[in-house]
């Protein structure tokens, strides 16, 4: 057993007015949890309402230029980024009821121990919405914004992550 999940383990020891207090935040953790699953879910419904109306729209008046294309593109790419966003407030709904409540049963790969579980894996999936944004402006950029001090930005940003990822290793 690795020491992650030595640590993993709950203790037994500490005072029983420790326990008490730590037992009775709980449902604390339990309003964190559904407000944040609940923040996961409208932007999921929200996010598929719109996929279904912009196809719907592309259906009822189709075009065939690429610059229409090209914007169809874009809307779609900033779906995919409302639906990540949605797929964070989901784990971090997941992460804090692991971490506060009970364990849950949790694929490997989202197991979360402590804090920095759940750190790591929100600062991942900023990463990929960093990326899905910045693959967005480059669709519909049209030559005339500044699109290099936006991926100079974002390229910054990803580095900045990773290195804390990295170093946290």
């Amino acid at each position: 057993m690795t020491e992650k999940e030595e640590y993993c383990i709950p203790a037994d020891s500490g005072s029983p007015v420790i326990r008490f207090i730590a037992g009775s935040s709980k449902w604390l953790f339990l309003l964190a949890v559904f407000g944040t699953a609940l923040i996961a879910i409208f932007l999921f419904v929200l996010g598929f309402i719109v996929t279904l109306f912009t196809m719907i729209e592309a259906m009822l008046h189709p075009q065939g230029d690429l610059q229409t294309l090209k914007t169809l593109m874009s809307v779609f790419i900033e779906v995919i980024d409302v639906f990540l966003v949605a797929t964070v407030f989901y784990i971090i709904a997941l992460g804090l009821y692991e971490l506060f409540i009970a364990k849950a049963p949790l694929p490997g790969w989202l197991k979360i121990c402590d804090l920095d579980d759940l750190k790591e894996k929100l600062l991942g999936l900023v990463i990929i919405a960093l990326a899905v944004v910045i693959l967005g402006e480059t669709l519909t950029w049209d030559g005339t914004s500044d699109i290099l001090s936006l991926g100079i930005a974002t390229a910054a940003g990803i580095a900045a992550i990773s290195g804390y990822i990295w170093v946290r290793h």
